[in-house]
């Protein structure tokens, strides 16, 4: 068996397990960190998730797959138009995280049962998972299509499975992840790095959850 078979395998084992893992999660009703907030130690269980997470997608193949570390270590500064929508999609995904929290706050009845304090462990686990995420699907799984079939292919295998994953999610999740997908692996492939998608998808999930957080605890239980 070759080596390029065993990665093929670890990838599926770690993408099946980290599938089975959210329909565990699913199953509790804890699938997002609004849901983890109201329920006695959800957001213990949901840090360790995103643990799980961090190993499947992120240390394994940081190991396993040395020829793809280059995406880590090396950020270099993309041509003019590159950043210039990189700025944009940042900007963009920052506004319209926030338009989509005013609008999830508003529905939201119960007070959540952790304190702000507890924010500090959560997002610094959170954030860790989000970049193994990112290493994981916009770069070894684009890039080892990338061995075999087209761009358009390897980004429209990459986003499948990206959809996938999110299967559980809400229905307006799961069609945001299609177009969020699509640009987050063209954006991986013409900077050759993985930390300007991170960053994108941080800023996504940091207003979001940020403000969720707060109106949960600190806010929600100040009134």
């Amino acid at each position: 068996m070759s080596a390029s078979h065993i990665i093929w395998i670890l990838i599926s084992i770690s993408f099946v397990t980290y599938f089975i893992v959210s329909l565990f999660y699913k199953k509790l009703g804890i699938h997002n960190l609004q849901s983890a907030l109201q329920v006695h130690a959800g957001l213990r269980l949901l840090n360790l998730k995103h643990g799980i997470g961090i190993v499947l997608f992120g240390i394994i193949f940081y190991i396993i797959v040395p020829e793809y570390r280059f995406l880590v270590r090396v950020v270099e500064v993309p041509g003019f138009t590159v950043l210039s929508l990189f700025l944009l999609t940042l900007f963009l995904s920052a506004y319209l995280s926030r338009v989509s929290i005013k609008n999830q706050i508003s529905k939201i009845g119960k007070v959540g049962l952790y304190h702000v304090s507890d924010a500090w462990p959560y997002f610094a686990i959170r954030f860790a998972f989000l970049f193994c995420y990112e290493f994981f699907f916009r770069g070894v799984l684009l890039y080892k299509f990338l061995e075999f079939s087209s761009l358009s292919m390897a980004v429209f295998y990459s986003t499948v499975l990206y959809v996938l994953i999110h299967i559980f999610d809400s229905r307006k999740e799961i069609l945001g992840a299609i177009p969020f997908g699509v640009v987050l692996c063209l954006f991986a492939y013409y900077t050759r790095s993985i930390w300007y998608v991170f960053l994108i998808h941080l800023s996504l999930s940091a207003v979001y959850e940020f403000s969720m957080f707060y109106y949960l605890t600190l806010k929600n239980k100040a009134t």
